[in-house]
């Protein structure tokens, strides 16, 4: 039998997407400028805040030119996501 190594509950994981929310306010930028840096779409930006959008590799890349933060991070970031979240749900 597979051992849970995970604790949390599914509504205690935080997509990455809250990460971006907050560097967003704290550059006191809106999603819509957010939008036009990245040249992904508002809506795409608010789909990815929300939860309802991961954050893919070209994505990653273009939060790394907008805010600085490496690409590799937001991958990571999105795997464990992922993995966290398939954990809680077995």
């Amino acid at each position: 039998m597979a051992k849970k190594l995970s604790g949390l509950s599914p509504e205690l994981l935080i997509h990455p997407g809250e990460t971006v929310l907050e560097l967003i306010e704290d550059r006191g930028m809106d999603q819509k400028e957010l939008a036009l840096r990245t040249g992904f779409s508002a809506k795409h930006i608010s789909k990815v805040i929300s939860g309802e959008y991961d954050i893919t590799t070209r994505f990653a890349y273009s939060l790394e030119t907008v805010f600085g933060v490496p690409a590799s991070f937001w991958i990571n970031l999105q795997a464990n996501y992922d993995m966290e979240k398939s954990m809680s749900i077995h």
